[in-house]
């Protein structure tokens, strides 16, 4: 294998594990978003109390709360 082919597979695992990166943390956003959302559901948590329990910011929680309101529900 010459220089040329291996810089290309460096780069292709670069690549590849930054992928896995992304991925896991869309994972992460999405498993707290569905936290979130439970917790306003079925909870009468202030945004800051849920922020603490889920461990994000109180401005997700917020988007969350408008986007949750925002959606229309359905029966």
């Amino acid at each position: 294998m010459d220089i040329i082919e291996q810089v290309a597979e460096i780069r292709a695992g670069k690549a590849l594990e930054k992928g896995r990166e992304e991925g896991r943390e869309e994972g992460r956003e999405e498993g707290n978003e569905k936290a979130v959302n439970l917790l306003l559901a079925n909870t009468e948590f202030s945004a800051d109390k849920i922020a603490a329990l889920v461990g994000v910011p109180v401005s997700f929680v917020k988007k969350v709360k408008e986007n949750l309101q925002s959606t229309p529900e359905v029966k």
